[in-house]
């Protein structure tokens, strides 16, 4: 990720004071230290190509492995791998590899000196993946055991799974014995996805073949990852040609209108919308939801009324929806109407999702406007306790200080909100107001 490389020069001198006796000091080292911290592999593995094996401890041959692993170089990490066998016997992920790399070499006779060892110590996960019945397994069953520890909920299993870098760890494991594993691939690019690395993600999700009920999903994510890299257009036609192939699944012009509401298109979003109610095949389960997001793209373009209409059908499909609920009373409250009702939708999409610092927010308001003062700051202050960088909620609170005369920390909270607000939150000029009528600058 070209993002990494600036970090990476700035950590190093932190990284230079946090250096222990027995770790090299050349700069190869410190960027290949640094750069396996930001999961950039490509970058680690280039820099430990040059160290000496012989003066790393236990801990740094294991980054190196991690970092030749996750570029998908076996036969490096095998070395390494046997490095770290000769000095820890039992660490299983560098038998993982060391054994993997045998038997995708065709060198079984390595197989021999692990089962020489393996009775004196408990070496469950390379049992798992290598034997069954004291049997050597098929590359094809190899590559199904490793992908079970990766979804398996076995304490046993997954505690080995640390991380980003393990998880990678073991998908390139799975990968190498199956190269065409769809779900494995699938992960994989999610994880990179999830890292940013949406170069790294796309150039994953284009393995997957397109007779895979994973290909639609996979090339969604590539559609979606290119708008966060400003590539709108290109995302645009990537969905619009999937849903010109695959004519019959609405599923896909729901994407394409979640695209359009996503980047503030509201209008594309509700056409699409609309597009998928009019066909009159969708079953309840989705039609609410496609009424909510097609609802909210109506008040976001000022058109209060059709909003409201779609929150009211989703809610008759769906009662209690919190998200719904919330929704559509916020949306009342803060048209002054129908104060008491919203009041006690919002009671009850809190109970429904107590955690949704959104909803809470609302009741808080909701509080507010009926001058239940008390009710009102006691739940906003729990609010920017889940949410304190959230704008609208600290120009809120604000509000509430204000009419309880609690001037000084009204003063502060807005100052917080303008600072804190981005341009769709709608606040600012509310806010300067406010400090400006007030004389709180």
């Amino acid at each position: 990720m070209n993002r990494i490389i600036p970090v990476i020069k700035l950590t190093i001198f932190l990284l230079l004071l946090s250096l222990k006796a027995h770790s090299f000091s050349s700069s190869s080292y410190l960027i290949a230290q640094s750069a396996i911290a930001f999961y950039d592999y490509e970058t680690a593995s280039q820099h430990y190509e040059i160290d000496d094996l012989s003066n790393l401890h236990i801990h740094n041959l294991q980054k190196k492995l991690i970092a030749f692993m996750n570029t998908n170089n076996l036969s490096k990490a095998s070395i390494i791998a046997k490095k770290i066998i000769d000095l820890e016997i039992n660490n299983q992920e560098a038998w993982l590899v060391y054994l993997a790399n045998a038997k995708l070499t065709n060198n079984l006779y390595l197989f021999k000196d692990f089962e020489k060892i393996k009775s004196r110590t408990q070496y469950n996960i390379v049992n798992f993946v290598f034997y069954n019945n004291n049997q050597l397994k098929k590359n094809d069953d190899i590559s199904k055991a490793l992908f079970d520890i990766i979804q398996s909920s076995e304490t046993n299993k997954i505690n080995l799974i640390k991380d980003y870098d393990y998880l990678l760890f073991y998908l390139t494991l799975v990968l190498n014995f199956d190269p065409a594993f769809n779900e494995a691939l699938f992960l994989q690019a999610t994880f990179y996805q999830q890292l940013e690395n949406y170069e790294m993600a796309e150039q994953i999700y284009q393995k997957i073949v397109i007779t895979d009920p994973l290909y639609l999903e996979a090339q969604k994510n590539i559609a979606f990852n290119k708008t966060k890299n400003g590539n709108f257009k290109e995302a645009e036609k990537i969905l619009i040609t999937l849903i010109q192939s695959n004519q019959d699944n609405d599923t896909l012009i729901i994407s394409l209108a979640d695209f359009y509401r996503i980047n503030k298109q509201y209008g594309k979003a509700i056409s699409k919308y609309t597009d998928v109610i009019k066909l009159n095949n969708i079953d309840n389960k989705r039609l609410w939801r496609v009424l909510y997001m097609r609802g909210i793209c109506f008040e976001r373009n000022n058109q209060w009324k059709q909003a409201e209409k779609d929150f009211l059908y989703a809610l008759e499909i769906e009662p209690n929806t919190p998200q719904v609920l919330n929704y559509l009373a916020y949306g009342w409250i803060e048209r002054n109407i129908f104060i008491d009702q919203s009041l006690e939708m919002l009671k009850k999409a809190v109970q429904k999702n107590p955690d949704s610092h959104y909803i809470l927010d609302s009741l808080a308001w909701a509080y507010f406007k009926k001058n239940d003062l008390i009710k009102a700051v006691d739940l906003m202050e729990e609010v920017i306790k889940k949410a304190p960088g959230e704008a609208i909620s600290l120009d809120h609170l604000g509000d509430i200080y204000f009419a309880l005369n609690r001037k000084r920390e009204a003063y502060f909270m807005w100052n917080q909100a303008k600072d804190l607000a981005e341009p769709e939150d709608e606040i600012l000029d509310s806010i300067q107001f406010k400090l400006q009528k007030n004389n709180a600058g």
